[in-house]
């Protein structure tokens, strides 16, 4: 199973960036853009809480299960 994180859809969605995204939830740039580019080999509850309330989905909405 291959588990990644849907952030560039979101942000599309939104028509915002990571800059606002660091904004929004306190996370690096360099730590969010690791995760929008795959990079991240895991992540914390906390981490995903402050993408959720960000982006205002669901668990469902901002992870991609293969």
């Amino acid at each position: 199973m291959n588990t990644k994180l849907n952030i560039t859809t979101l942000l599309e969605k939104k028509a915002k960036n990571l800059r606002w995204l660091e904004k929004e939830t306190g996370i690096s740039y360099q730590a969010l853009w690791s995760m929008k580019n795959g990079k991240t080999k895991a992540i914390n509850f906390d981490t995903i809480g402050k993408l959720l309330e960000a982006f205002k989905c669901k668990p469902n909405d901002l992870f991609i299960i293969k």
